[in-house]
């Protein structure tokens, strides 16, 4: 008898270990990877930590600047007119969908080309260098005029709202009809008015309606006439105006922004021209446009809204056979997490599946079988986790997105005054943790690196602190009183180009931060 116990518990314990080793073989990537995500400094100064980079920009190489274009012997980081040079060079024609107040509007990049022109030439035949917009970059009035600027060397300030005071460098305000009444009392040079009735006209003198542009659907350009000088580096291509806090940003801004981007994704899972992107978030226009821009790079296609637009549903991923989707993360609960979706996993068969795909994850094994089909299309989705609600999302929470989507997710952490995200969590990073308080943050941006200042009572030599950053996607305060404040509080951090950003964690042993 007891050898056939014996014999039993041996087959067990080798299944076991089979099985163990057969997991193991299934998962993403090793768990050394995820427990040393980032390169640390070997040393550090009193009161601060060492410095930080994500692992693919080690200490004593450069951090990621720019496109690296090649101009003659040498490398050079770019500029906006090199990326839409490199955009307008793809074969396949790109489209772009803008949703806009419950309207669809899909245009292909051809089409986008020649009313980029249109409106660059109404600008410069009126001697117009900076142009303001309330149009948002959703609308297409909006996104013509911000890459109309971008590629034809002038400056775009966007403002999220119209500001309290007539700003003294905008030459043209663009602007829709429901605004003008309060445009009116700022008394800008000239305004374009986007109103539904084309044929409208003004008694005063510097109003026109945008219709005066012609029909910017009706003609395509195919070429972009470029020839790079070492000028089109400077100058700056964007301002933005968010909650009356101006900032500026500079070609080097967005290059850098726009390669951290394209290297940030593993071996194998590279953005590529197939690829469609959903996008809709509730706030900066500056969370877009790094996207944006990189997704046209590589030949793909874009779908631009506001999440808060009625529109603005789970369907479109389908209708669109969306890959890739980009939202904030009241707008991923509300997609994923929504009680009728939740609903599909009520069944026995159903919800076993759906839990053994929450094990496998937790277990860093990604698995598809327990998936939605309407979301079949979707192979990534970035998620901004703060957003103007404050609504995070938890970690196993995060894994139920990852099963019912079929896709991987990235979490963002953005900061005002910054292009695109400072710091996101790792591609293939699924790990629970025990303590359910954990705000598992990432790694730094490849443009950025980080270290932790000490704060109050808080204990520096156990990595806790106060976010610094320093690198390449920093924009630059506009307003002559925030630029002070933000260089005195960048001398209280080390100075440097250390930029202090009030955000309290901790930095793990696995080199992400965790914020508190």
């Amino acid at each position: 008898m007891w050898k056939l116990v014996a014999s039993v518990v041996l087959v067990l314990w080798i299944s076991s270990y089979l099985y163990s080793l057969y997991l193991d073989s299934q998962k993403d990537i090793h768990e050394l990877a995820l427990k040393e995500q980032s390169n640390i400094s070997p040393t550090r100064k009193e009161d601060e930590t060492a410095i930080y980079r994500n692992n693919q920009t080690p200490h004593g190489l450069p951090l990621t600047t720019g496109l690296q274009v090649r101009h003659g012997f040498k490398l050079r980081n770019g500029n906006l007119r090199d990326v839409w040079s490199v955009i307008m060079s793809k074969k396949n024609i790109n489209n772009l969908t803008f949703l806009n107040q419950g309207i669809e509007t899909i245009v292909d990049i051809y089409t986008l080309n020649s009313a980029i022109g249109k409106v660059a030439s109404f600008a410069k035949e009126h001697n117009c260098q900076t142009i303001g917009t309330t149009a948002p970059l959703y609308s297409f009035e909006g996104f013509v005029t911000t890459i109309a600027c971008f590629v034809n060397g002038l400056t775009i300030h966007n403002f999220n709202h119209l500001p309290r005071s007539t700003p003294k460098d905008i030459d043209l305000m663009i602007i829709p009809e429901s605004e003008l009444n309060f445009a009116l009392k700022l008394n800008f040079k000239l305004i374009l008015v986007i109103c539904e009735d084309r044929s409208k006209t003004f008694k005063q003198s510097n109003l026109i309606n945008w219709s005066i542009l012609g029909d910017l659907f009706e003609t395509k350009l195919e070429k972009y006439e470029y020839k790079y000088k070492p000028e089109y580096d400077d100058g700056t291509p964007y301002i933005e105006t968010h909650n009356f806090k101006t900032t500026s940003y500079s070609h080097q801004n967005f290059v850098s922004s726009i390669a951290a981007t394209t290297k940030e994704l593993p071996l194998g899972h590279e953005l590529n021209n197939q690829d469609k992107i959903l996008i809709g978030y509730e706030s900066s226009s500056v969370k877009y446009l790094s996207k944006i821009l990189t997704i046209l790079l590589f030949g793909g296609s874009i779908v631009l809204g506001n999440s808060n637009d009625s529109i603005f549903k789970p369907d479109l991923i389908g209708k669109y056979s969306i890959t890739i989707l980009a939202v904030d993360s009241n707008t991923a609960k509300r997609f994923f997490l929504n009680s009728e979706t939740l609903k599909q996993y009520n069944g026995l068969i159903n919800s076993i599946l759906f839990k053994r795909a929450q094990y496998l994850l937790g277990k860093g094994i990604f698995t598809q079988f327990a998936s939605l089909s309407k979301f079949k299309t979707l192979r990534l989705i970035y998620i901004d986790q703060l957003n103007e609600k404050n609504q995070q999302i938890s970690i196993p929470d995060l894994n139920k997105i990852r099963v019912i989507s079929n896709a991987r997710i990235i979490t963002e952490r953005y900061f005002p005054g910054v292009i695109g995200p400072i710091l996101s969590t790792n591609f293939y990073d699924y790990r629970i943790f025990t303590n359910p308080k954990l705000k598992n943050r990432g790694t730094s941006s490849l443009s950025l690196e980080l270290k932790l200042f000490k704060y109050k009572d808080l204990d520096i030599e156990k990595r806790n602190g106060e976010l610094c950053i320093r690198g390449f996607i920093i924009g630059k305060p506009s307003d002559h009183e925030d630029l002070i404040n933000a260089i005195q509080r960048g001398e209280e951090v080390g100075s440097e180009g250390w930029m202090p950003t009030g955000i309290i964690g901790k930095l793990g042993v696995d080199g992400c931060f965790y914020e508190s």
